[in-house]
């Protein structure tokens, strides 16, 4: 009866880790270099026209959730030509975000990347990090 129960099983655990390859870990990046992105542009990285859908996690502003999705494609634009550059040491994936943004980007060659926006006050800066461990933080324009 056991081995009955194992081959009832198997199906569901096959679909399963099918289902779990396509699953992306954005809260501990794996070992590759956060550097890898340095010295390219964020346009080269995250175009806004390779952005396959924006999920916005989070959003201080008071515009209504269309114009913030609205700024996040806009900022992505304005600052194609921006260069990336490593974040701030002080920067730990676990931290609590603080963005005036937050948003994940699924991009059409299936990669998922992380993006803060932080446009309020002094911190006018952006960061994307990706599963793989790279990551890089742009100036945004004036």
């Amino acid at each position: 009866m056991g081995a009955l129960r194992w081959l009832a099983l198997l199906p569901g655990l096959l679909l399963t880790g099918a289902a779990m390859a396509a699953d992306v870990n954005l809260a501990k990046p794996g070992g590759g270099s956060p550097s890898v992105w340095q010295g390219r542009l964020l346009g080269e990285v995250a175009a806004e026209g390779e952005v396959e859908r924006v999920l916005l996690l989070r959003a201080v502003t008071s515009a209504p959730a269309e114009l913030d999705l609205a700024n996040v494609r806009r900022m992505l634009i304005e600052n194609a030509a921006a260069p990336l550059q490593p974040p701030d040491a002080s920067e730990a994936p676990w931290r609590v975000r603080d963005g005036t943004w937050h948003a994940l980007l699924l991009m059409r060659d299936g990669r998922v990347l992380e993006l803060e926006i932080g446009a309020g006050g002094r911190d006018r800066r952006g960061c994307l990090r990706a599963e793989d461990g790279a990551s890089g933080c742009f100036d945004l324009v004036r």
